[in-house]
């Protein structure tokens, strides 16, 4: 019989971005361990934040060196806490297993996927190499729709049954990085000029996107 917990513990891990074999010794600069799939979030299968710090600069300064452009999204949970304080964290922990599902739909093999925040966070960054706009929104639109369209059966620890959460929903920030001569990406500033645009998608209502302002 499958648990409640065994059910995210086989989650499948999301693929590492390729690096080719020159990177296969490679050490983490925080930590000096191996990079491999320690650096992936056992819940959700995505990378978790020593995944991103590895990966996520290597694609920024990968797309400023080829002059493409690239946007970033940050992710939040709408009331998630309701959920940890009413149905408890294990059911917290299946939901965020769904939307990693999502995410992992709605995202290409070479996007780099990451949880962030740390144990317990809800929060999730999405960096979206060779895109604009336009398709930003679009992945962004995408895992919104994802979001809302799920059904999740979790226990409910009051009543001693299951219950099947719906009417979920995200806020997304979105940031975006456009080429220019002479002006190398910073990746802390991306994730606060996101940050900055998911704000105001709360502050609006939530469930929805918000564009930040290019620096």
């Amino acid at each position: 019989m499958t648990t409640a917990s065994s059910a995210w513990e086989r989650a499948p891990l999301i693929p590492l971005p390729s690096r080719g074999h020159e990177h296969e010794h490679e050490r983490c600069d925080s930590c000096g361990q191996p990079i491999g799939y320690w650096a992936v979030d056992r819940l959700t299968g995505l990378l978790d934040r020593w995944g991103w710090d590895t990966y996520a600069p290597e694609t920024l300064r990968r797309a400023h060196e080829q002059r493409q452009p690239l946007a970033l999204l940050l992710l939040d949970l709408d009331h998630f806490k309701e959920i940890n304080d009413r149905y408890g964290h294990v059911a917290g922990d299946m939901v965020l297993h769904a939307v990693a599902e999502v995410l992992r739909a709605s995202c290409r093999e070479n996007d780099v996927v990451g949880r962030y925040g740390g144990h317990g966070g809800d929060e999730f960054l999405v960096l979206l190499p060779m895109t604009n706009r336009d398709r930003a929104m679009s992945v962004a639109m995408r895992v919104l729709d994802g979001v809302r369209a799920l059904q999740v059966s979790v226990p409910d620890v009051d009543k001693g049954t299951r219950t099947t959460l719906t009417g979920l929903t995200v806020s997304i920030g979105v940031a975006l990085y456009v080429p220019a001569r002479g002006m190398e990406p910073v990746l802390t500033d991306l994730v606060l000029e996101a940050d900055a645009a998911l704000l105001v998608a709360k502050r609006e209502g939530r469930d929805t996107v918000r564009m930040g302002r290019r620096r």
